[in-house]
């Protein structure tokens, strides 16, 4: 038995209340060490006299529960089991493991590890069990109940559309005329061309709308924001925004917008009264200045030389080395309060439904506790977001974001369905299932269920540009999106073969039928559809059932309420004849894409980059 493998974490994603009645518990082991693992659980102030009439107490142990815990996912190296302990009418908890490899046992607690005879009984010693202190009300994770149930259409506001209403100008280029990304340059796309193409994006299926940035700024990606109650003057004006909104919302589509609250553009007025006037400015504390005796401007001689690292020639801090980007001191009361306030203006005046947060792991955890409160107190079923690129859990305790954008679930999809990966790791079906598998466990399931899953998006390539532009490949991408759990996002234009790397992925909307794929955006649409009829493409826990024939293939089950779903993902230009999972053979199943009844045997032919998506015959 391996014991250094042994791993758990009371009081975070491998201890947390689900809800009020309910602990969800795990743990890791060494992968194929152990034949069982048995938690051990007890309110601990469930003490009995030691004898009859005794004034001495002693832990009840006689009266632990034990519950068998779930081997639920397997990782590269690990078993990772779950159990989730309910029905007790206990909020607080005392607990422990016994772990079996078929030849001894041993208590895991929370202090040391313990042999454990045969037959065991469990150990006294209640200093040596993990504790849940208490369920309390407050404490508990919550997010909108809608969040779920909703697919994304994330806009690039200047490249989606422009209305032909739009006053001409001599800093508009032609709709497309140029793929190559630049920060200045300006495709005159507005909230008008929006909502002319809000009918577009409800019959696409989409239900919300996550728009980067709308405010006031000098760029095309409205990242250097100059003013935070303002839109920005090519897209419209406040007004034009709010009849957006309505619209949007009479169409069941909800709206978010993106905050930019780690640094502000280079034009911002606090930042050029700080230029301007130096410690003598109310703003001066409003940013990171390191060196105040010296002229606060980019030294671009330094800049230039050649060896320098990137930032030295800064005495400010910014966003990553943009010295165009100063970034914001939020632990100043005053400057905490401005930005705040922003989001308090367009959350109360214009009804939007949710918030996303750029940088968001750079901003202190205490700024986005007081932000949270704030927003959560207009309107309590706001959806907040936080782009955070890898591990979040320290933001997703329930007192600062609902979610997080989850590249987490990008990457291993990229690498497993990818083809065009100059410096990506490629994926086998293994690699793959084990990276999902890892992200499974990694947060609380009542959070992976409202993670914001994207394919792709504006800071990355698109997704049929990994893909090699090959369109049957990127199919089965959106097949995986659309059947995995979380809220799942849509980059405009990805649903009608929208490419290009990460330099070329903020390309114009192409509204000409002649450029669209029809047949892809026909896939996508009913994907959606069914989605949005079939709860179980929600689901989040997934099994993924042997499909031998071909090592391309993946199949997966997702399962609640006696009824099932069976995803079959062919991963290869060829065709293979696959040998189905026993529990698929020789059974009558229902085809749902293609609304057919299919007889199945022990085998099936799948065509080069198919699927197929099966349930119980009707």
């Amino acid at each position: 038995m391996d014991l250094a493998s042994f791993y758990h974490e009371p009081k975070g994603p491998f201890s947390y209340a689900y809800d009020t009645e309910t602990l969800h518990i795990r743990i890791k082991t060494k992968k194929d060490d152990l034949k069982s693992v048995t938690v051990l659980a007890m309110d601990p102030f469930n003490w009995k006299p030691v004898s009859k009439d005794s004034h001495v107490y002693e832990f009840a142990v006689d009266q632990m529960q034990r519950v068998e815990m779930k081997k639920e996912y397997v990782t590269r190296y690990h078993d990772c089991w779950f159990a989730e302990l309910t029905g007790f009418n206990w909020r607080r908890i005392k607990y422990a493991f016994v772990l079996d490899d078929g030849i001894e046992c041993c208590f895991a607690g929370c202090q040391r590890f313990t042999t454990l005879e045969r037959d065991w009984t469990p150990p006294k010693d209640y200093t040596n069990y993990y504790n849940y202190p208490y369920i309390l009300e407050e404490d508990l994770y919550t997010a909108p109940a809608w969040v779920p149930d909703t697919v994304w259409y994330q806009i690039f506001p200047d490249r989606f559309n422009r209305s032909a209403t739009a006053a001409p100008s001599e800093e508009i280029l032609e709709w497309g005329s140029d793929q190559l990304d630049g920060n200045g340059k300006k495709f005159g796309g507005n909230l008008q061309g929006i909502s002319e193409k809000l009918d577009y994006i409800r019959d696409l299926g989409c239900t919300g709308i996550y728009f980067t940035p709308l405010f006031d700024s000098p760029s095309s990606h409205k990242y250097d924001t100059r003013d935070y109650f303002k839109i920005d003057p090519s897209f419209g004006d406040n007004e034009a925004f709010g009849r957006m909104v309505e619209e949007a919302h009479k169409r069941g589509i909800r709206v978010m917008l993106d905050a930019v609250f780690n640094h502000c553009g280079y034009e911002h007025p606090f930042w050029q009264d700080v230029l301007k006037h130096g410690r003598r400015s109310p703003y001066y504390d409003y940013f990171y200045i390191l060196d105040g005796d010296k002229e606060i401007v980019p030294d671009t001689e330094l800049a230039a030389r050649e060896g320098y690292y990137f930032g030295e020639h800064l005495n400010y801090r910014t966003f990553a080395y943009t010295e165009m980007m100063p970034k914001w001191n939020t632990g100043n009361p005053a400057a905490r309060e401005y930005l705040i306030s922003a989001a308090v203006y367009w959350t109360e005046r214009y009804n939007i439904d949710g918030w996303r947060l750029d940088v968001a792991n750079e901003v202190s955890h205490d700024f986005w506790r007081e932000f949270r409160k704030r927003i959560k107190a207009i309107r309590s079923d706001i959806y907040i977001l936080g782009e955070n690129w890898l591990y979040s859990n320290p933001w997703l305790q329930g007192d600062q974001f609902d979610a997080v954008m989850n590249y987490e679930f990008t990457w291993p999809v990229t690498r497993f369905f990818g083809t065009n990966l100059p410096v990506e790791e490629q994926y086998t079906s293994q690699d793959f299932k084990y990276a999902i598998n890892q992200l499974l466990i990694s947060y609380p399931k009542h959070v992976a269920r409202n993670m914001f899953n994207p394919l792709d998006s504006h800071d990355t390539a698109r997704i049929l540009h990994f893909c090699g532009d090959n369109t049957e490949l990127v199919k089965l991408t959106y097949v995986f999106l659309l059947t995995y759990g979380g809220s799942p996002s849509i980059y405009y234009g990805g649903e009608v073969g929208l490419s290009g790397d990460e330099h070329h992925n903020r390309q114009c909307m192409p509204w000409n039928p002649e450029e669209q794929n029809h047949d892809l955006y026909d896939t996508v649409r009913r994907l959606i559809g069914l989605r949005r009829q079939n709860p179980l493409f929600k689901e989040i826990d997934l099994e993924w059932l042997s499909a031998g024939g071909s090592e391309e293939t993946v199949v997966y089950k997702k399962s609640a309420g006696g009824a099932a779903l069976y995803v079959l993902l062919h991963n290869s230009a060829d065709a293979a004849v696959v040998k189905l999972p026993d529990q698929l053979q020789n059974r009558s199943l229902r085809d749902l894409y293609n609304g057919m009844e299919l007889a199945a045997a022990s085998e099936i032919r799948m065509e080069p980059y198919s699927f197929l998506l099966l349930a119980d015959g009707e």
